[in-house]
């Protein structure tokens, strides 16, 4: 007998957060479609962004909405080129993945 018990590990088939991330070309701004992005962000999904089709003031709107959502969830907003942003929770940074990721697309 011991005193420690061994834990059947499972091998869970566990993503990098670089593989989480979904891209987006934003085609409007109405409120269901920044919802929608900001509940898939709460649920870890980074998001990449890019804001060309779009009107500034809709632009301008959509980013400070998702830039609020990002600093709620301790998250990070980097800027991958001109009109083209990724957002993420600090879950989804954690694992370093996303940082070479971006790395890599600049």
């Amino acid at each position: 007998m011991s005193l420690f018990k061994k834990k059947n590990q499972k091998k869970e088939n566990i993503k990098k957060s670089s593989e989480l991330v979904e891209f987006l070309m934003l085609e409007n701004s109405n409120d269901e479609t920044l919802l929608k992005i900001a509940d898939n962000l709460k649920n870890h999904v980074p998001y990449i962004i890019n804001f060309e089709k779009i009107e500034v003031d809709e632009i301008n709107k959509a980013i400070a909405f998702f830039s609020g959502i990002t600093y709620a969830l301790e998250g990070e907003v980097i800027l991958i080129r001109e009109k083209v942003i990724m957002f993420g929770d600090n879950n989804a940074f954690s694992d370093g993945t996303l940082k070479i990721f971006v790395k890599e697309l600049t």
